[in-house]
């Protein structure tokens, strides 16, 4: 059985070209990770609806090698606030607003599409217990 998907327009424009390209060409591979990246783009807080928290949603994960964008605020036009780490630079890391035309531009980046829901604080945790507090929500 041929599973057909189409990519919502809404939805292909934060996916990096190149991965887009492989996405649609493999449909049985990526009908589920495309449906969650659609719910999570529908749930996705506006900019500034984050502000004042003390943790923020990772709605989107951007990766390649040591890069690390997490993303919890999207204005569904081209505007994107999160963290970003760059080449593993911990003590550069910060949070900041990036543009999807930006990020998709960066050919070796990709949209993690097996991403697991979870806060940035989490995330950052999870990649460096060192170097970021345990936020919280991991307390016991």
């Amino acid at each position: 059985m041929k599973i057909e998907f189409e990519i919502a327009d809404e939805l292909a424009i934060i996916i990096p070209r190149s991965q887009l390209l492989i996405t649609a060409a493999n449909p049985e591979t990526y009908a589920e990770p495309i449906e969650r990246l659609m719910k999570q783009l529908e749930k996705c807080p506006k900019l500034y609806k984050t502000d004042g928290k003390d943790e923020h949603p990772a709605i989107f994960h951007y990766f390649y090698g040591g890069t690390d964008i997490f993303i919890c605020e999207y204005d569904k036009e081209d505007t994107m606030f999160g963290y970003t780490i760059l080449n593993d630079d911990l003590e550069n890391s910060e949070w900041g607003y990036t543009s999807v035309s930006e990020i998709c531009r960066i050919a070796p980046l990709n949209i993690d599409y097996w991403f697991e829901e979870q806060t940035i604080e989490e995330a950052l945790y999870k990649r460096n217990p060192n170097y970021f507090k345990k936020p919280k929500s991991l307390q016991e």
